[in-house]
Order: structure tokens, then C-alpha cells, then sequence
């Protein structure tokens, strides 16, 4: 940092904007709708860093070792695809989560625009981060894991610090190469829902394409990762295509990489010289259209205002009518009210809270993706000793109650802390009773209701019924699980980054979840095969539910005091001899 400023110091004029400039929109890759504080993941970058090296050179490993015994003649391309592709899907997965900082937006609108500085220094400056960022990513996929390449690989043909160099720089240049490419494209696809959508429609279809495309990553991660048969048999038929000459292994992005890695060596093969070519094709036509896209979307998004005036909504006096209906009924009290819309107004206007939950049920969806794809002859059997089928609505129902935990912890705004702070009530019950409630009638009811059609079309009503309340005792059970002895009013907590202690505590929550979830999935199966004995555990978990519930109103909710604000650790304890 002392070098960065005395460097800055040292330049003038536009040079020192640009400069200035780079380091500001890299810091806002840290500052986004899923890490809003920038201090937060600025120091956990280092570590994120580290675990990307740590799992680079886990892959080249797992994929490189057989070469200690085999001499390479040319075959370890396809190691190296499939390592190109690991990392090429994760840098994607970045970038979905910097999504919302790609383009100039309105808040560099208000902050910059006033400033005397030239749009192209903008433009060079924006584009200089992104390449920082990309820089950043090779060099930590790159550093540990050239480490196996050098080990295992060059020895076959040659010792000297040459053939090192020439491997090292294959293997960062093809790489450097290959992030480009992933990069720019997920610019690209941002840019066409820019250029083609209106900015009111682009903030609703954004958040869907954003969350299709995550949960098509996790799905392939996982599958690259933990699903070594598919894995296999698809780079299996990969090298089959190669080793004919068939030029439709081209239609894979990942083999352009690896042909610019075989061709840095100097390997010779058709492929390999029409890989080179239409790898630096692609980067140059996506480099051009990034920058063509950051001047459309700057007249188009940033000139005009992203802020979009609201339209009266359709019917709206039905859905009034509907809603002081339902808070008769169900929110008699005003503080349960309060808190029950409160939580849905902010989960369906928070850009923020939407992306981060949507993040919770992408993983899920590529959990159960793997899951299906692992097991692709279960799938002509979908009856109700199918335990993927079983466990579908358990894994989505953890998943949805695990991210709602997360992100009701978030802020919304400084005045609704302080709205709830003047307007706090004695009675601390309606608080908590609001929240579940809140959770009970926009995540549980829609996602069973959903899971219920689905059920319906493929086994019937009494299935799909039966199926449909096993799973929701489940959810309501956790829900009293992940939410006992919760003392915060939902988004209005003013938070400390960093208290959930996820790094510490991952193991355990994943060792309870393959636990809970097999133990789930197998119990339901075993009940489809005598259905009379839904009614014991609908007796037993139902009746658990309502006495947690009960001895919560009677026994908890009095003695808990809000929290209006989270204490920070403290950064040193002293102790004081008397």
C-alpha cells in the first residue's frame, strides 16, 4: 500500500486518475450484493487466494501423477483440459457474484460523474480492475499447481531451466488465456440483457439468468469434483474425438486452451494450430465488444437514470382487500404485522437479500443436479423408494431456511433499527411469532405448494400429499432448530462482519446435514412401504413442532432483549494482575 501511494504521488493528470482510479473500482469488486463490506472480504481475500492455490494444486495432483511413471508423449492434453475447465467454471462462479460491478452503475454515477474526469479514463480504469482481477485469479491457480506440472512433466524430455521456463509459461499463458475467455464472455451475457432489455426489466430477468447460470456451475463444479465417472467417460470420448481428427472436439471451449498449452511446447497437430486461432479469435472479439458494451451501457444505464418509476400495480385494490383479509385472520396483532411485512416487502425490493438467498438455492439445485446426474438409472425409476425424489424437498427446505438464517442478519437500512428501536413494545413475543410467521407464508408454504404440483404429476394426489406433509414437519421442526433463541427483527440488525464462523464450523453443519438427510430420506422410504404409519410421525414431529413452539412463548420469548446491534469481538483482552 506505502508503494502503491508513493507510485501515485509520483503521477499527474489523467495517468493519476486512471491510477487512482483502478485501485477505487477494484475495491468495489468487494463491495457488492453478496459482500457488501468491502473491509470484510479484503481481508478474507488473501485467504480465498490461498484456498484457490491449495485446490490447484489438489487437481494437477489428482490429475498429473500418473506422469511420474509414464512418460508423456502428448497425451497429458487432456489432463490438462480437464484442469483448464475446472477453473474456467470457477472463475464463472466469481464472476457471477461480481455481477452487479462489471459496468458502471448509478452509484458510480452519483460518486464519479461530478468529478472532472474523462470518460475514457473511466472506461481504461474500469477495465484495468477487471484485468487486476483476472491477474490475480491465474496467479493463484498458477502458483502451486505449476509446482506438479514442473515435477512430473518436464523431466521426460529435457532437465535444463529452459524446458521449466518454456513449461511455465504454457501453463500461465494458456491459463491467463483461458480466464480471459470466461471472463468476457460472462460480460458479453451480461451486456446482450443490457443492450436488448429495458432497465426495469433488466433488474427482474438479471437476477433469473444470474441464478440459472450459478446453479449450472455449482452442478458442474460438484460433477468435476466429486463425480469421477462421468467426469471420465466424458473426457474419455473427448480424447476419442481427438485422436480420429474430429474437428468437433473444437466445440469445446476448454480444448482451445489446451491446444495454445500444446502449441507453446511445440507440439504439432492440426487441432492444436486451429485451437490457437480461435481461442485468441474469441478474446479479441469479446475484448472488443466489452468495450463497445461498457460505452452502450454508459449512454444507455448510466446517463439515464437506473431508477425506474414504479407503475400502479394491477388490481391492486384486490390485493389489498386480500391483505387486510389475511392480517385479520392471521396477524391480528400490529407488532406481528409489522415484523411479517417488514420481512416481505425487503425480500421482494432488496436486490441485496434476493441475490444472497437465490445464492443458498442455486447451490441446492446444483446439489440436486449431481445428485440426479450421478445416478442416471435411478432417474427411469421415479417411484417412492427413489431416495433422490425423497430427499429433494428435504435438501431445498434446508437450503431455503439455511439462507433465510443468513440473510435476515443483514441490514436492510439504518432507520428501520431505529423505527423498531422507539417503537419497541414490552411484550417481546409478537417479534419472534411475526418472523416465523413471515417465513411460514413466503418460503415454506410457496416452496411445498410448488414441490406438491410436482409430486402430483408423477405419483398422485395421496403420494404427493403424504410426501408433501413428511417434508414439511421437517421444515417446520428446523425452522424452530435454526431459529431458537433468535433475538433479532429480520434485516434490521445492525451487523458485525464475520460472526457466523463458517470456516470454522462448516464440517459440522455438513456432517449434521448428510446425517439428517439420510436419515430423513431413509425413514420416509420406509414408511411408503406400510403409508399407515405416516400418521405416527405426523403425530410425533407435528406435536414436537407445536411444543417447541409453545414452550418458546411460555418460557423464552419474555427473557429475550432484542438486539439492535451486534457487539464486535474484542481485539484484545488484558489481564490485570491485582
Amino acid at each position: 500500500m506505502l508503494s502503491y501511494d508513493r507510485l501515485s504521488a509520483s503521477l499527474s493528470g489523467e495517468p493519476k486518475q486512471a491510477f487512482v482510479l483502478t485501485r477505487h473500482f477494484f475495491n468495489r469488486l468487494f463491495q457488492n450484493d453478496v459482500f457488501p463490506f468491502q473491509e470484510q472480504m479484503k481481508e478474507k481475500l488473501a485467504v480465498i487466494l490461498a484456498m484457490v492455490a491449495s485446490l490447484g494444486w489438489l487437481i494437477a495432483n489428482s490429475l498429473m501423477m500418473r506422469y511420474i511413471f509414464v512418460a508423456d508423449r502428448g497425451e497429458s492434453w487432456l489432463e490438462k483440459c480437464h484442469f483448464l475447465s475446472f477453473f474456467m467454471v470457477l472463475l464463472a462462479f466469481a464472476t457471477l457474484l461480481e455481477w452487479d460491478v462489471i459496468f458502471l452503475d448509478k452509484r458510480d454515477q452519483s460518486n464519479l460523474m461530478v468529478l472532472p474526469v474523462r470518460t475514457r479514463t473511466l472506461f481504461c480504469a474500469k477495465s484495468a480492475a477487471m484485468a487486476v482481477f483476472i491477474v490475480f485469479y491465474t496467479a493463484a491457480v498458477c502458483s502451486l499447481s505449476f509446482m506438479v506440472i514442473a515435477f512430473v512433466l518436464p523431466g521426460w524430455i529435457s532437465n535444463d531451466l529452459g524446458t521449466l521456463g518454456l513449461y511455465f509459461a504454457a501453463h500461465l499463458l494458456s491459463s491467463l488465456a483461458a480466464f480471459t475467455f470466461v471472463f468476457l464472455l460472462f460480460v458479453a451475457i451480461q451486456a446482450v440483457l443490457l443492450l436488448v432489455l429495458s432497465p426495469k426489466l433488466f433488474k427482474t430477468l438479471s437476477l433469473v439468468i444470474r441464478f440459472g447460470l450459478a446453479v449450472v456451475c455449482i452442478f458442474l463444479l460438484m460433477t468435476l469434483l466429486v463425480n469421477r465417472e462421468t467426469t471420465n467417460r466424458f473426457f474419455s470420448s473427448l480424447a476419442g474425438l481427438k485422436d480420429r481428427g474430429d474437428a468437433s472436439v473444437l466445440l469445446f471451449p476448454p480444448m482451445w486452451f489446451a491446444g495454445i498449452y500444446e502449441s507453446i511446447l511445440g507440439r504439432r497437430d492440426p487441432l492444436y494450430s486451429a485451437s490457437v486461432s480461435i481461442g485468441l479469435s474469441a478474446i479479441l472479439v469479446l475484448g472488443l465488444a466489452y468495450f463497445l458494451a461498457l460505452a452502450l451501457s454508459y449512454r444507455r444505464h448510466v446517463r439515464k437514470s437506473l431508477e425506474v418509476q414504479a407503475k400502479p400495480a394491477l388490481f391492486k385494490s384486490i390485493r389489498d382487500r386480500l391483505s387486510s383479509a389475511f392480517d385479520a385472520v392471521v396477524l391480528k396483532d400490529p407488532t406481528e404485522r409489522a415484523v411479517f411485512h417488514f420481512f416481505g416487502r425487503t425480500l421482494r425490493n432488496s436486490a441485496l437479500h434476493k441475490v444472497r438467498l437465490a445464492g443458498y438455492l442455486a447451490f441446492a439445485l446444483g446439489l440436486l443436479l449431481v445428485l440426479f446426474g450421478s445416478q442416471i438409472n435411478a432417474l427411469r425409476n421415479l417411484g417412492m423408494d427413489n431416495l433422490n425424489l425423497l430427499a429433494m424437498p428435504l435438501i431445498l427446505a434446508f437450503f431455503l431456511l439455511l439462507g433465510l438464517r443468513s440473510i435476515v442478519n443483514v441490514p436492510l437500512a439504518a432507520e428501520s433499527n431505529w423505527i423498531f428501536r422507539l417503537t419497541e413494545r414490552n411484550s417481546r413475543t409478537p417479534y419472534f411469532v411475526g418472523l416465523k410467521k413471515a417465513i411460514l407464508f413466503y418460503a415454506i408454504l410457496p416452496l411445498f405448494g410448488g414441490l406438491y404440483v410436482f409430486f402430483l404429476l408423477t405419483w398422485g394426489a395421496w403420494a404427493a400429499l403424504l410426501h408433501g406433509l413428511y417434508g414439511l414437519a421437517f421444515a417446520l421442526l428446523l425452522l424452530q432448530i435454526l431459529f431458537w433463541n433468535f433475538r433479532k427483527i429480520p434485516f434490521s440488525c445492525v451487523t458485525v462482519p464475520g460472526r457466523a464462523r463458517l470456516q470454522y464450523l462448516w464440517l459440522i453443519y455438513g456432517l449434521s446435514f448428510i446425517f439428517a438427510l439420510s436419515a430423513f430420506s431413509s425413514l420416509e422410504r420406509t414408511l411408503f412401504r406400510n403409508p399407515g404409519n405416516f400418521i405416527i410421525y405426523y403425530g410425533a414431529a407435528f406435536g414436537l413442532v407445536i411444543a417447541l413452539d409453545v414452550y418458546q412463548r411460555a418460557f423464552v420469548y419474555e427473557k429475550l432483549r432484542l438486539l439492535y446491534e451486534d457487539k464486535p469481538d474484542p481485539v484484545m483482552i488484558t489481564l490485570v494482575e491485582s
